[in-house]
């Protein structure tokens, strides 16, 4: 349980803080998002799923179970439409493998016992 719980709270982490970059139009965001060919209100709700992904991830913890494997579901469909632009448009290695690092933590988490 403990693991699920620290699990959890670095993924919100990890996800408010990729989703305030989008949000809130950081620089680096700005230059990924132009990158990858997508628009500004495309980039904003994918910032927006990933605030909800968190807030489920940590809503999940101390009210009903679904809510957190909901999240989790939630944000590894991200994880997987972020591998698959990224492959598409022909990123660094180094993004791919942190997407799916992020990914490989969202399938244990939500495996782990509640």
């Amino acid at each position: 349980m403990t693991l699920t719980i620290a699990l959890s709270i670095v993924l919100a982490v990890l996800f408010i803080a990729t989703g305030a970059g989008k949000l809130f139009g950081a620089k680096t965001s700005i230059e990924a998002r132009d990158h990858f060919r997508m628009s500004g209100t495309l980039w904003r709700t994918i910032g927006a799923l990933e605030w909800a992904g968190a807030a489920g991830l940590v809503a999940g913890l101390v009210t009903w179970d679904w809510v957190a494997h909901a999240a989790t579901v939630g944000l590894g469909l991200l994880m997987v439409g972020a591998t698959v632009t990224r492959l598409r448009y022909d990123s660094k290695p180094t993004g791919v493998v942190v997407d799916l690092a992020l990914l490989a933590l969202l399938i244990t988490l939500l495996f782990l016992d509640r």
